[in-house]
């Protein structure tokens, strides 16, 4: 099984999609064990999310209020739970 710090260092490419098959099987594997490592995975995923709308922003894109509104109140749900 994956240690945690493995985890982190291949958080981005899970998130990305660019593990094989086998790397994202054991990557789930742990993060279904490993509810810190869980928690770590969902954060990254909102910190991408949150950059990528507010980097459109930046580049007088339109930004997606609904989504960051959106992603802003997930993140608000999870610290209510204690994630």
């Amino acid at each position: 099984m994956l240690s945690c710090q493995e985890v982190a260092t291949r958080a981005s490419a899970l998130i990305d999609g660019e593990l094989s098959t086998w790397e994202g099987l054991q990557m789930r594997l742990h993060l279904a064990m490993c509810k810190g490592c869980e928690r770590f995975i969902g954060q990254v995923r909102t910190t991408r999310d949150l950059t990528e709308n507010l980097t459109a922003a930046d580049t007088h894109e339109e930004a997606d209020d609904g989504r960051i509104s959106e992603i802003l109140s997930k993140l608000h749900e999870e610290k209510k739970q204690g994630g």
